[in-house]
């Protein structure tokens, strides 16, 4: 019993460490309708953050390549770019990484005892 206890808990520590989460949601239907210029802001706003701006500027890249670049993306891979910029996290989340790494100790100390095992810390 313990054994399956392990093994299970083990595959449920895999499953929920690959899954990613997904958001789906309605688009109302003014989003749609300006959709690329929405998309172009949101690409061009992205872009004069001082962060990103001084790493391109690093990469050899001017202002003048890069919107040279933009301009000749279609409407689909320009909303694409705007989709990845969304989900980008500057800041991290910290507070989701304290969570998994306590939850995976708490499992950790849960397997060590109910095989029966002993952690005595000297």
């Amino acid at each position: 019993m313990k054994k399956i206890l392990v093994i299970y808990l083990s595959v449920a520590i895999l499953v929920i460490g690959t899954v990613q989460s997904s958001g789906a949601g309605i688009i109302p239907s003014e989003m749609t309708l300006n959709s690329t210029t929405q998309d172009l802001e949101k690409i061009q706003k992205f872009l004069e953050m001082k962060m990103v701006s001084q790493r391109l500027k690093d990469f050899g890249y001017s202002e003048k390549e890069i919107m040279d670049r933009l301009s000749t993306l279609d409407e689909q891979t320009l909303h694409k770019l705007a989709l990845k910029i969304d989900e980008i996290k500057i800041a991290g989340d910290a507070g989701l990484a304290v969570i998994l790494a306590l939850l995976i100790i708490a499992l950790v100390i849960l397997i060590i005892n109910l095989t029966g095992h002993r952690v005595v810390v000297k």
